[in-house]
């Protein structure tokens, strides 16, 4: 890949549009650009996750992630875009199987606390579902790869799955 981010202050944004990977502008409030914007906040906010993480297994798959939501943003900033696959989708489903086999049923909706590393993957879970509304709202006025909502959709509930594993506390419940 070639130096593709040579010049950070283009001044081109100073009328408030930005540009996608075609070349057109938009401006910065546009629904595409908001959901843009909140995955890379997911983004960010993954990698705060990895910060506390020390289970090698889980620092990985959260790498992993990292790079796909680069994907992800690509394919919302170019028409016809197909960064993210089946394949991707899959890997989510294997994984929350996976990792739902060494929990118990929940009997209430559980508080997003616990462990340091529990609390901010309940964050991470809280931002990818307003990605998620986000990237739904773009969906209106924008054309871009089908299997982004069904992918940001799945990501949530990993998210969640994996909160609720790595909490080594007793899990709270509500309390109703």
């Amino acid at each position: 890949m070639g130096n593709r981010l040579s010049k950070i202050v283009t001044k081109t944004g100073d009328d408030g549009t930005t540009g996608l990977a075609s070349g057109e502008r938009i401006a910065k409030d546009d629904s595409l650009i908001e959901a843009i914007g909140v995955i890379d906040e997911l983004n960010s906010s993954i990698g705060l996750v990895r910060c506390v993480c020390t289970n090698s297994k889980l620092q990985k798959e959260l790498k992993e992630l990292q790079n796909t939501l680069f994907n992800y943003g690509g394919d919302l900033c170019l028409e016809g875009s197909l960064l993210i696959k089946h394949k991707d989708i899959e890997t989510l489903d294997d994984s929350i199987q996976s990792y739902n086999q060494s929990l118990l049923p929940l009997k209430n909706f559980v508080l997003p606390a616990g462990s340091e590393l529990t609390a901010r993957l309940h964050m991470s879970r809280s931002i990818c579902r307003r990605a998620e509304r986000r990237v739904v709202s773009a969906s209106k006025s924008h054309e871009f790869n089908p299997l982004l909502k069904v992918y940001i959709n799945r990501l949530s509930d990993w998210l969640f799955v994996v909160a609720r594993v790595t909490d080594e506390t007793e899990e709270e419940l509500w309390n109703v």
